[in-house]
This record gives structure tokens, sequence and C-alpha cells, in this order.
């Protein structure tokens, strides 16, 4: 059974920012609040937002507010996120706050969080959450 959430587009995290191709409207562009050089850019895609943040430019972090609609479809789109973003490395779950679980690709070059209260999946780079935090 399909749902919207199947076919979210699936992004280059370090790809240069003029090759990011988001299938969706641009909503908005700011500065980042937490990164200097950063910037954000808001898309409306079929299912929810995306939030791409650009730095140095290239892609350093995608956001999905996407919500699901049930629990197998949440479990399906993450399961179709974290293979692409991990390319073919595991990822190894670091913390489980009750709210929701953060991740470090096994190779600890990328990291995930997946906000399972709101439904909103993150994947970066760790140069980039090293600067933001």
């Amino acid at each position: 059974m399909d749902c919207l959430t199947d076919d979210l587009p699936l992004l280059e995290l370090l790809c240069a920012a003029d090759e990011v191709r988001v299938p969706g409207e641009l909503e908005s562009s700011c500065p980042h609040e937490n990164a200097p050089d950063a910037v954000t850019d808001t898309y409306v895609v079929d299912g929810g937002r995306l939030l791409l943040t650009l730095w140095h430019g290239r892609l350093h972090e995608v956001i999905y507010r996407t919500p699901a609609e049930s629990v197998e479809d949440a479990s399906r789109r993450n399961d179709r996120l974290f293979a692409h973003y991990g390319q073919g490395d595991g990822w190894t779950e670091i913390l489980d706050n009750g709210f929701g679980r953060t991740y470090r690709r096994t190779d600890q070059q990328r990291y995930a969080l997946w906000g399972y209260a709101m439904d909103i999946t993150t994947f970066g780079t760790m140069g980039f959450h090293q600067v933001k935090w």
C-alpha cells in the first residue's frame, strides 16, 4: 500500500548547493539560527516539508517533516531513508530520550535523529553537527 512518504526525495549530503534538486516549491530561505554561514531552505513537498541546510556551498543537513499516517508507514519511510543516507553503512543508536532517537552511522561521518513524538527525521554530516550544537 502506497503512502505519501513512499516517494519522498532522497538527496545526496555534501553535494554542491547548485546541484540540489527538490521536487517541490521553495517556501522560505533564511540564515540558520545556530550555524554561521549556513542557510536553511524550506520546501513544500508531497507529504509535508523538507528543510535543507546549505553550508559552505554544500548540502549538510536534510530534515524530513513528513509525518506518516501509521506506525507501519513511518517504519517503512525510515527504513528507506536510513538505507539511503547510510550508503551501505549501518547505524548505531546512541540515545533514546523518550521523544526521539539519535543515531551515528558506523563510519562516524553522519548523524540521524528521529523525533518520534513529532515524526521528524533528520540526516546530516558530523562536521555540520559539531558547528550547529
